[in-house]
């Protein structure tokens, strides 16, 4: 998603570091390159099975708490970002930043392997390891009669705060990690950049590639310990490869946050406001013949609560900055839209590989088995033999999408529309990709919808599933007898939305963007897409008890109660109406979004054609703007 692509092509500097060595340029590139390929893996390895692993032995965590975790993992993740980038910027420093976040990282990724290193010989009550740090373990049969909350889980302080401190590592080398690698190629021509930042690009989906595919194999058919000391070495090369690389890097000073700025103008502007309002009130106590006196001259234009602090109301900041703020106010309206995208976009790596867990991975398994009155818990003990197909191998269909058509919709596509005069604006790419979004979980959700009724196949005995056991582990999942293939499609329409939404975000936040403004956009855009993580934990929280169930011990199949088989249920786990429900509320979005892009007329200064002439145009009128405010100061200076 978000990272896994070119987001900072276009990135420049307010003043250009000399060219250094051909040779040191050259060091320089390639060690960040292989540094971001190494902890993308690492990253990649930890949330692309973070369900499963669980979900499954020794944890044992209901299917939907799992979910829930995930979610907050991913969201913390990303809106720390933001708070890396401030770090950054106005405490240490990107290289020193850097290397905290990878002490950080490191802590709490050797935790992983540390926990699951009995994981591969024996099952939960047999853990002594776990135990010892834990206290009692629930197995698979105590769950059947256990209620219990997300916190109560099998040793959930742990996990949470693992994660945590994985997710504070993450999220701060995601920050910086891209705009330090930008510093180096500074300089160095337009050229240079673009052939680094493509490679950038090409880095991130390599690790992500073999994270996915490796990786996810050795957790799901051999080990977690095994994947997750794989992994753990990664992580540690890369941070001795991005160490090792220090003699050749360009170290740009920091330059403090502009956030002091945007807080200094919002503060003067209601500062100013409030004596506005009070001398307002003074006014009309005045005759009119005071309207003569300068003090309380009427204004020919009202201005605007941030205008209060420009110059020429009296204020104490010039008009760009001013500016400035209104042109990031209106990109934060435009990143709130998009907080339904990313709840659809986080399903990738929760609901949707817990959907297919509970579908047909092991094609040569034909055997099914029918159970009627019982509670449906997911776990049995009967095991079998090892599937084939990693439920998250699938996401590797939405990087396989992004790859190819990200290349011929920038080199084919776009270019050919545009010499037809036909060219697609960044605000109806975003569209697009939104529809394509709202099709992918509308997917989802007729295949959840043909899922359970493989389970439930017989209406009249609606206690009675039919389900085929596939062995994860030491776990048991209880599938519809149904192709994990069906999913496909879901999977590739995320990943054609992303070609749309995800990078038309990005250029359209660095195309508005204010030059003073690029580092702390991408910040705020994390941000976001964290939030939309958040939002999707808050949404399945939403619908606890009414699609979800304390009672259905994280079985995605339940029926409650199904202790008789005349009596018909009363209740029913429903993940298709979850995956409607998102549907419909991105389908809303999109025509919030368009309307607010009407409101602002995104448009009209997102036109992708005659760029330099609307580069002069803007500043012409920024030089304008800067003579009126240096004529608004030297009056009131008279004045007084």
């Amino acid at each position: 998603m978000d990272e896994r692509r070119s987001l900072l092509g276009h990135r420049r500097g307010e003043s250009e570091p000399k060219p250094g060595n051909a040779r040191k340029v050259k060091v320089a590139q390639g060690a960040i390159l292989l540094t971001v390929a190494l902890e993308r893996l690492a990253f990649y390895s930890l949330t692309g099975n973070l369900v499963l692993f669980l979900n499954r032995d020794p944890f044992i965590w209901k299917s939907y708490n799992a979910l829930y975790c995930t979610f907050v993992f991913l969201g913390i993740s990303y809106v720390l970002s933001f708070v890396g980038g401030i770090i950054a910027d106005t405490l240490l420093g990107k290289f020193k930043t850097l290397l905290f976040a990878f002490v950080i990282y490191l802590v709490g990724y050797i935790f992983l392997p540390v926990v699951t290193y009995e994981d591969n010989t024996v099952s939960a009550e047999n853990n002594t390891f776990l135990q010892a740090i834990c206290g009692k373990f629930r197995n698979s049969e105590d769950q059947q009669n256990d209620k219990r909350s997300l916190i109560e889980e099998n040793c959930a302080a742990l996990i949470f705060g693992i994660l945590t401190i994985i997710s504070v590592g993450s999220g701060i080398f995601r920050s910086v990690i891209a705009p330090f690698g930008a510093d180096q190629v500074r300089g160095e021509g337009p050229q240079t950049s673009l052939a680094f930042f493509n490679w950038y690009y090409w880095s991130i989906n390599l690790g992500t590639l073999v994270a996915l595919s490796v990786v996810t194999y050795i957790q799901q058919d051999y080990s977690f310990f095994y994947g997750f000391l794989s992994s753990n070495i990664c992580l540690g090369l890369s941070c001795l490869v991005f160490i090792t690389g220090c003699w050749t890097y360009i170290y740009v000073p920091k330059t403090g946050s502009i956030l002091t700025n945007i807080f200094k103008i919002f503060f003067e502007s209601c500062q100013r406001r409030r004596m506005h309002r009070h001398r307002e009130n003074n006014v009309e106590h005045i005759s009119a013949d005071a309207s003569d006196i300068p003090e309380f001259r009427v204004t020919e234009s009202s201005p605007s609560f941030l205008d209060r602090a420009k110059y020429r109301f009296g204020g104490s900041f010039h008009e760009t900055a001013v500016e400035d703020v209104k042109q990031l106010l209106k990109i934060l309206c435009v990143f709130m839209t998009l907080l339904p995208y990313w709840m659809v976009y986080f399903q990738m790596q929760t609901t949707f590989e817990l959907q297919g867990l509970h579908m047909k991975l092991d094609m040569s398994n034909t055997e099914t088995y029918t159970f009627c009155n019982h509670n449906y818990s997911s776990f049995t003990t009967q095991l079998t033999s090892k599937n084939t197909l990693v439920a998250a191998w699938f996401t590797l269909f939405d990087v396989i999408f992004l790859i190819l058509l990200l290349p011929l919709f920038d080199r084919v596509i776009y270019p050919y529309l545009k010499k037809r005069d036909r060219p697609v604006g960044i605000v109806c790419r975003i569209s697009i990709g939104m529809m394509f979004a709202t099709a992918a979980v509308m997917v989802a959700g007729v295949v959840e919808l043909f899922r359970l009724k493989q389970v439930w196949p017989d209406e009249d005995k609606q206690c009675c599933s039919t389900t085929i056991n596939q062995t994860i582990g030491h776990t048991v999942y209880r599938a519809a007898d149904m192709s994990v293939f069906w999913q496909i499609p879901q999977y590739a329409l995320i990943g054609i939305s992303e070609v749309f939404t995800s990078v038309a975000a990005l250029e359209f936040a660095y195309q508005m963007a204010p030059k003073s403004m690029k580092g702390i956009i991408m910040g705020f855009f994390y941000l976001f897409t964290g939030i939309g993580s958040l939002l999707g934990t808050g949404t399945m929280f939403a619908f606890k008890g009414t699609w979800f169930f304390q009672e259905d011990f994280g079985n995605i199949n339940c029926r409650i109660p199904c202790t008789d088989e005349k009596r018909k249920f009363e209740h029913a786990c429903h993940l298709d109406y979850y995956f409607f429900f998102l549907a419909g509320l991105e389908f809303l979005g999109m025509f919030v979004f368009i309307s607010i892009a009407k409101r602002l007329r995104l448009s009209q200064h997102l036109v992708p054609v005659s760029k330099t002439s609307t580069l002069n145009n803007v500043t012409e009128k920024t030089f304008a703007k800067e003579r009126e405010d240096l004529s608004h100061s030297a009056s009131r200076r008279v004045n007084s």
